[in-house]
């Protein structure tokens, strides 16, 4: 029996036998030109290959349409790939490259300048150019490869095992039996991940060393929702497993059965449950888990494929499908916050220390052509329905307040063209760095809302990179110091009224949720599958042990102290 860990990204926990899929070598067309005679027929073929992969990819497209926007948008990113290189395809074979060569290296190289970029969300993306250049190769007939026969593994449900996989042959998973999906890289925002997800299948990435560990048809247990991967488990172990799994199934159905109660206390104290969403499916889901509006929604993910900024009447176009889903619930817009760990936008210049660069906020106000656009369509929008204004990595009243002037500058200018708006919003901050955290009095009095960006503020507070795992032990929740920080803007907002959201992934933490309660927060956005944990722990306990239990953990020196506290006086839901 051997253990492995991960990522987990796809919750559930599955037992089946594995599908190894072997990860197919870059394929180098040999060097070597056409001659002059021979360039008008490989154009010829390279024309008909693109027009061939093209036609693929909205038919992948109409078949996914179901499941959720962003994953047939997947397919639709892809033509769009496809189409912006398609001149650097032509001339290539104009220089007289045959057509799988050209290929080959266009597409090879667009492949390693995203793969060199710092940022992974788009070091991710580069699977998505692998994808396309596999299936042109197949076009030219000169790649013969496609995914695995899945009936070709007749013991029982599959687990799929790869080093990467690229989104069509994830999709090729849709209508079969797949009980989960294990992959050595990848990460959370991957589109092949992604689309696992929304077919609903369990899924660990980053298992380091398991295409070497794992043989054809050993059986496994993935429990998606703890990152956890067991080779060949022994009998206990597969008991405990299918144990495991029925009563995740179970805990699951019944927590969607409460998504329309209220997250109530025992002794009369409500809270509000909102949703942190970056994509449609996102949406989806936080208002099928009972969600009462969005606390966060992460425009900097507008940002499509190719890096080209939406434009002011697609985000209008986005922000309204948003607001209709909600149906009648609040939708809290984060300004562009791109940054050392969101999708990059085209001409960036290289920063050595992007997480102390211009980022977020520092962007847009260097950046005013889209930042009024973003704040046009905003203003817009806010018209029709509960929308609220939220700006990222605020660290001074001057930054809110030319933020204010911006948008008013964006009210004037859509009152001169008599287009319908909303001129005053709410406009609110994200406090996540410690400047805001010592001035929350100063930014309550002003804001219209805050919003505790845990991420952040932990990172920045403790000096821990959180996407860096040699130091990924040093990023506590726990500490001492930050937990004195979101005391201390919890308290400079209750002097001025002003409402305040926890908005991270701590708050989603069981532990965490019964703190954050006990310390004063009344209001959790959270990402939608933690949405139904929250709700049944609230309503579990009543609001004075919670400001007991925080009371003593702020007493408390250590982390390891408050870790140990909470762990002893919270009982988790389910695996929480």
């Amino acid at each position: 029996m051997t253990e492995l860990r991960g990522l987990p990204v796809s919750g559930g926990s599955r037992v089946g036998y594995a599908l190894l899929f072997e990860e197919v070598p870059d394929v180098r067309a040999p060097a070597g030109g056409v001659s002059p005679d021979d360039v008008p027929g490989e154009l010829a073929r390279l024309d008909a290959a693109i027009e061939e992969a093209l036609a693929q990819l909205e038919g992948l497209q109409a078949s996914m349409e179901g499941q959720a926007g962003l994953v047939s948008g997947i397919f639709e990113a892809h033509a769009a790939m496809l189409n912006d290189a398609a001149p650097r395809l032509r001339a290539a074979v104009q220089e007289g490259n045959a057509a799988e060569h050209a290929v080959a290296v266009v597409l090879h190289t667009i492949r390693e300048r995203l793969e060199a970029l710092s940022n992974p969300v788009f070091k991710q993306r580069a699977q998505d150019i692998v994808d396309i250049e596999r299936r042109l190769l197949r076009a030219l007939g000169s790649l013969s490869h496609e995914t695995p026969d899945l009936t070709a593994a007749p013991l029982g449900p599959v687990v799929v095992v790869a080093s990467t996989l690229t989104p069509s042959e994830v999709a090729a998973f849709e209508g079969r039996e797949i009980a989960a999906m294990v992959l050595e890289y990848g990460g959370p925002t991957s589109h092949s991940v992604l689309i696992a997800k929304s077919l609903g299948i369990p899924c660990v990435v980053g298992v380091m060393g398991v295409t070497r560990a794992v043989h054809p048809g050993d059986r496994i247990w993935v429990d998606g929702s703890e990152g956890l991967v067991v080779i060949a488990p022994d009998a206990d172990t597969l008991e405990r497993a299918r144990g495991l799994g029925e009563r995740y199934d179970r805990l699951e159905a019944a927590l969607l059965r409460e998504s329309g109660l209220p997250a109530e206390t025992l002794d009369g104290y409500r809270a509000s449950l909102l949703a942190n969403v970056e994509f449609r499916p996102d949406v989806e889901a936080g208002v099928a888990r009972g969600a009462e509006g969005v606390g966060l929604y992460r425009t900097e993910f507008l940002v499509d494929e190719r890096g080209r900024l939406p434009t002011e009447e697609e985000q209008v176009a986005t922000f309204r499908w948003t607001l209709e889903h909600l149906r009648g619930g609040a939708l809290t817009i984060r300004t562009y916050d791109f940054g050392s760990d969101k999708p990059e936008v085209p001409d960036r210049r290289f920063e050595p220390n992007a997480a102390l660069g211009e980022r977020s906020l520092r962007w847009c106000f260097a950046h005013p052509e889209p930042f009024r656009a973003q704040l046009r369509a905003l203003l817009r929008v806010a018209a029709e329905g509960d929308v609220r204004i939220m700006l990222p990595m605020v660290g001074g009243l001057e930054e809110l307040r030319q933020a204010r002037r911006a948008l008013a500058e964006a009210s004037a200018e859509l009152a001169r063209e008599g287009v319908a708006h909303r001129p005053d919003p709410p406009l609110g901050v994200m406090v996540e760095i410690p400047a805001a955290a010592m001035i929350a009095d100063l930014l309550a009095r002003e804001a219209d809302f805050l919003s505790i960006g845990t991420n952040d503020l932990i990172q920045y507070g403790l000096a821990v990179d959180r996407l860096n795992p040699a130091v990924a032990h040093w990023f506590r929740p726990s500490h001492p110091a930050l937990l004195r920080m979101i005391r201390t803007i919890l308290d400079a907002a209750a002097v001025h009224r002003t409402p305040v959201t926890m908005c991270g992934e701590m708050g989603g933490q069981s532990i965490y949720t019964v703190l954050l309660f006990g310390m004063g927060v009344r209001a959790f956005s959270l990402t939608p599958g933690y949405l139904p944990r929250a709700r049944r722990l609230l309503r579990s306990l009543t609001a004075r042990e919670a400001r007991s239990l925080a009371a003593e953990c702020l007493r408390q020196t250590t982390a390891d102290d408050v870790e140990a506290l909470l762990k002893a006086r919270v009982q988790p839901v389910g695996r929480g």
